[in-house]
């Protein structure tokens, strides 16, 4: 019972632990009946490193891992899964960023800062699983919750800023389509005002007109009723004189039979007395 326990906890072990993929021998099982297939004479060593798969040294998971200072390491020697006390003790040093900082960064500056405080998230945590999995009790020393919170801190404020250009860019878009709508609607009151200054002038010489033509149809009624009532007074002063020429005649018919009566009573008196 002890040595199933034993092996049990073996198998648990090596399934927590973190490591690269293996390569997973071959059986030799069955080598007997497939003879036939050609065998490649290909070394060991160029597919191993010990016991490990080759993995490029630019790959991006190696992100994941702090780099150590060393220049003369190689491959998986360059990188270290946990830090030790002092190096933790002497990082300890940082400060989230500040909104007034980070207001002067441009857009791509935040955004290259948002995923290298995202990676330093991921790198924390990456720490603390391995302290975790090799068994440290105290896991807090490779990634303490202060250097998580102020790294939470400065994402928090990025998107704040962020958020704050987004709104800042709404309102000046919707300003200026308010100025292009007030600009629009003055253009159309000019020439509103425009047409109506016509209007009120065409509307001005049409009423002047008007009242021309009435003027000059009232002057010309007015001088055909003069016309019409100079021409019956004509006529009456024409028959007046007709009228007035006969008894002109009369009156001297009259005078000239006035002066011949004496000249008859003479003559009578005369044959009365040669009587």
């Amino acid at each position: 019972m002890l040595g199933r326990s034993c092996n049990v906890s073996k198998r648990a072990h090596l399934i927590l632990k973190r490591s690269f993929a293996q390569v997973v021998p071959v059986s030799t099982k069955n080598t007997s009946t497939s003879s036939s297939i050609p065998v490649t004479s290909k070394p060991a060593s160029s597919i191993l490193q010990h016991g490990r798969v080759f993995v490029r040294e630019d790959h991006g998971l190696w992100h994941f891992f702090r780099k150590k200072d060393s220049a003369d390491l190689v491959g998986e020697a360059r990188y270290e899964t946990v830090e030790h006390p002092s190096k933790v003790e002497q990082s300890r040093t940082g400060r989230a960023w500040k909104a007034s900082e980070l207001r002067l960064k441009s857009f791509e500056d935040l955004h290259t800062l948002w995923y290298i405080v995202l990676r330093e998230r991921n790198l924390l945590a990456t720490q603390k699983e391995e302290a975790r999995r090799m068994g440290i009790s105290d896991t807090g020393l490779q990634a303490s919750a202060e250097r998580v919170h102020q790294c939470r801190k400065t994402m928090a404020r990025i998107k704040a800023v962020l958020n704050e250009r987004r709104l800042a860019y709404e309102g000046a878009t919707k300003l200026i389509e308010e100025q292009k709508q007030q600009a629009e609607d003055e253009v159309v009151l000019q020439y509103q005002h425009k047409k109506l200054e016509e209007d009120r002038a065409q509307t001005l010489s049409r009423r002047e007109l008007t009242k021309r033509r009435r003027e000059a149809r009232l002057r010309t009624e007015a001088e055909a009723t003069n016309t019409a009532l100079q021409e019956p007074s004509e006529e009456v002063q024409h028959h007046s004189d007709t009228k007035e020429s006969p008894s002109n005649d009369s009156a001297a018919q009259t005078s000239h039979s006035t002066e011949e009566l004496p000249n008859t009573i003479e003559t009578v008196d005369g044959g009365g007395k040669r009587a």
